[in-house]
């Protein structure tokens, strides 16, 4: 997880419709590839995962829909 700027957040939430938006944050409308989702144990498409939390923006790793959906973003600097 890194920070990226507030305009790299907008751009990629712009790029496509989401695949998921929530507060927290959004998974590009495109999957990134196919793997084995780390809650579900299933393959599932992963996406590039973008978040937000107190006036910041953060660029993560790829993930599922359950992964994200799981995400705590308390861990978030």
């Amino acid at each position: 997880m890194q920070e990226c700027t507030a305009e790299r957040y907008d751009e990629m939430l712009g790029v496509l419709p989401p695949a998921i938006w929530l507060s927290k944050g959004f998974l590009v409308g495109e999957p990134f590839e196919h793997r084995t989702c780390k809650v579900t144990n299933i393959v599932r498409a992963s996406y590039a995962a973008f978040f937000q939390k107190n006036g910041k923006f953060y660029e993560g790793d790829n993930m599922t829909m359950p992964e994200f959906k799981a995400f705590d973003p308390s861990v978030l600097p």
